[in-house]
């Protein structure tokens, strides 16, 4: 335990405004709290650590508790060690490995995608995975892309204006939606900057959400390694997925103490990067109108990253769009906790907030940054969502990316 360890502890002040503000206690009394499973038994760990509550399970770490904190303890931090300390002693179910591991699970849909899309909509093997596996039937299963966006991105031609970045994807942009990494390079190439990509491993957030802390951490040194490599060839470096992001800057120092300085330096949320071109002047704000309204949810850790909401910034530049804040909170869906059975109802009740503020505002498009909340709003809605680039990209004038 380290003396910042300690000190984070003793800045809890016990007002209980993470549980006030915790959408899962907000639903249900199957979790005891982010208090009660965070800086409360984190102080027994320190001398026993089987001091795990067993409904540390139900917290669905969107880090709520981090951001209404008034005294900056890390709360969600001491509930992830505790869920890994919990699966580490009693292991954890194979459902939980397998949803854990969506590069795995991204990389044998490679074989062929559209029969894996065809057997995820049959009910009966819905009904038998929920059998036998637990996971939800009733859940909308994400669907795998033709190709995956590293197979279909191509180096486009660009001014020499010397800026140059690396786009980490993630596994969603990767195997599921290369539609919103082919945005991003249109973007970026409407301003003249050269993008790169290679293959990643995955940002283990959801290893860490099922407690598989070590290997997370492998991937964790991995991925580090590999990023700086580019941060000392002048690279920035930007990403679309407000959890990746997260975990890349944040929870690799929080979780395993690892040196995530030059991150912090040098990687930004691609709208965070287009602000700051804006702000320099170097931003190529030449939109087409478009004559569009759409409905506006904030990732839960895009809120926890502290960075604002940019794309909200950008978007307000184009011409005939108009962007309606849904201030719904969370959506509920949490990575992989919605697809488990016994979480599926919680995830539904969480999000009702969303469905009620789509209904209310009456609009028929929703944009998001998160790939998961993207899947949750369509589930709870029916309505299209795109990521912000989506529409960026529209408006910047080249191809169709948008349905309607």
């Amino acid at each position: 335990m380290s003396s910042d360890h300690r000190l984070a502890l003793d800045n809890c002040i016990k007002c209980s405004i993470c549980v006030s503000h915790c959408p899962v206690a907000r639903v249900t009394d199957k979790f005891a709290g982010p208090k009660q499973n965070g800086p409360d038994l984190e102080r027994f760990r320190l001398e026993e650590p089987a001091a795990v509550h067993p409904s540390i399970g139900y917290c669905t770490n969107c880090k709520g508790c981090d951001v209404v904190c008034p005294s900056g303890v890390a709360v969600s931090a001491m509930n992830c060690r505790a869920r890994g300390e919990y699966v580490s002693m009693h292991g954890a179910p194979l459902r939980d490995k397998i949803l854990a591991r969506v590069d795995r699970m991204g990389k044998a849909a490679r074989l062929a995608p559209s029969l894996v899309n065809r057997l995820a909509g049959l009910r009966p093997l819905r009904l038998l995975a929920e059998k036998m596996l637990g996971i939800s039937a009733a859940m909308t299963m994400p669907r795998y892309a033709q190709k995956t966006f590293l197979e279909l991105y191509k180096p486009q031609n660009v001014g020499d204006t010397g800026r140059k970045v690396l786009y980490y994807p993630g596994c969603y942009v990767n195997y599921n939606a290369p539609e919103v990494g082919l945005a991003l390079a249109e973007v970026l190439a409407h301003n003249n900057i050269r993008v790169e990509v290679e293959q990643f491993d995955c940002c283990g957030l959801p290893l860490i959400a099922n407690g598989l802390l070590d290997t997370a951490r492998d991937q964790a040194k991995k991925n580090l390694a590999k990023l700086q490599g580019y941060i000392n060839r002048g690279y920035d470096i930007v990403t679309t997925c407000p959890s990746c992001h997260l975990t890349l800057r944040q929870e690799y120092r929080e979780l395993f103490q690892l040196n995530t300085d030059p991150l912090h330096e040098k990687m930004l949320d691609v709208f965070e990067y287009l602000s700051v071109l804006l702000q320099q002047g170097k931003l190529v704000t030449r939109f087409e109108e478009l004559p569009l309204q759409v409905g506006y949810h904030q990732p839960c850790h895009l809120k926890a990253a502290g960075c604002g909401v940019p794309s909200r910034e950008i978007l307000q530049l184009i011409p005939g769009l108009r962007v309606a804040d849904l201030d719904a909170g969370c959506c509920g869906l949490a990575g992989t906790y919605g697809f488990k059975k016994e979480k599926y109802a919680i995830s539904q009740a969480i999000g009702s907030n969303v469905f009620n503020a789509v209904k209310e505002l009456g609009v028929r498009q929703v944009i998001s940054e998160c790939g998961m909340c993207q899947l949750q709003i369509h589930h709870l809605t029916g309505v299209a969502v795109y990521h912000p680039l989506q529409v960026l990209a529209q408006a910047c004038g080249h191809g169709k990316w948008l349905a309607k």
